[in-house]
């Protein structure tokens, strides 16, 4: 079967390179973001997908936009596609791209249909304590996330989960899931299923002020949970002497402490607490400061004894 696939980051990278020793598939293209500025020198940096492709010698195109582009269009539909699938690509794919594969476009999303529309749904489930999630397998329309469902498969959300320990599980059945979903559409085997829009929820492109935590407001558990949402990217942060601190890797511990809300304590074993409005503790293990390098809270507090009594 001839594909093309319209993804970006590490996750797509990953059930890529394993569909890659799959005889039975050809990869005619892959389509990628444009490679990005990164840092203060602004250095185009290639997505992690891109790369692979030109590990593998696969053609890589990658559309500053896709509406109205007839020159990618004409491209797209000169292949003779049997699938397009789409995983964590970030734009809207045009109604014209949908029509052209044989079999029509598919998309991975990670969660159970209908709830957790559009743009990030892993995060939202790890925000709202949820104990599972799913990885589901569809056909695409126009109407982002709302045509109908082709496979589904659980995953458990540990409580420490983060979200890239769930990208990892999606990983582990993202590519036998998605292939053999493929062999059965080839083949007539599979019923699809249609998506009750009246049970729908929604979740938008994450917004900056949404990782931003306030230890005077925000209870102890739902910084703990957008910290576990956000890990290694965006990141939870605050603001330090109006620097912006972000905060990398932190433990939560349900112990209740009577006072000094948002205050930051070293307390014995070299702990760094700070104090969440429902006197519960936070405690710092790695942190960085704006325009600094990552550090753990330790080296931090030896060339910035201030911190200690900070009240944030």
């Amino acid at each position: 079967m001839k594909i093309a696939f319209f993804w970006t980051w590490e996750f797509s990278k990953n059930i890529l390179a394993w569909i890659l020793q799959n005889i039975e598939i050809e990869i005619k293209l892959i389509v990628s973001q444009p490679d990005k500025p990164v840092w203060r020198k602004h250095i185009l940096e290639p997505t992690q997908v891109k790369l692979l492709a030109l590990e593998k010698n696969i053609k890589i195109l990658q559309p500053e936009t896709l509406r109205n582009n007839e020159v990618f269009f004409n491209e797209l539909n000169s292949l003779k596609l049997d699938f397009i699938i789409v995983v964590a690509y970030w734009k809207i794919i045009p109604k014209e791209i949908l029509t052209y594969p044989k079999y029509w476009c598919i998309n991975i999303h990670g969660s159970i249909l209908p709830m957790y529309r559009w743009a990030s749904p892993i995060q939202e489930a790890i925000k709202k304590w949820d104990k599972e999630t799913w990885l589901t397998i569809m056909y695409m329309s126009e109407w982002m996330d709302e045509w109908d469902i082709l496979t589904i498969e659980k995953v458990i959300i540990d409580k420490l989960d983060k979200t890239d320990d769930i990208f990892k599980k999606f990983e582990k059945i993202g590519s036998w899931l998605l292939v053999n979903t493929l062999k059965w559409i080839i083949d007539w085997n599979i019923d699809q299923k249609k998506q009750d829009n009246n049970k729908a929820t929604y979740c938008k492109k994450i917004l900056k002020e949404e990782w931003e935590i306030n230890f005077k407001i925000d209870k102890w558990i739902n910084i703990f949970n957008k910290y576990r949402a956000y890990s290694n990217w965006p990141w939870i942060y605050t603001y330090y002497n109006n620097k912006k601190f972000n905060i990398e890797d932190c433990e939560l511990v349900d112990y209740k402490w009577n006072e000094n809300i948002g205050k930051v304590l070293k307390i014995e074993k070299n702990l760094v607490w700070i104090v969440c409005i429902d006197n519960k503790i936070l405690i710092l293990k790695q942190i960085k400061l704006e325009w600094k390098k990552s550090m753990n809270i330790l080296s931090f507090i030896n060339w910035n004894k201030t911190f200690l009594e900070y009240n944030f």
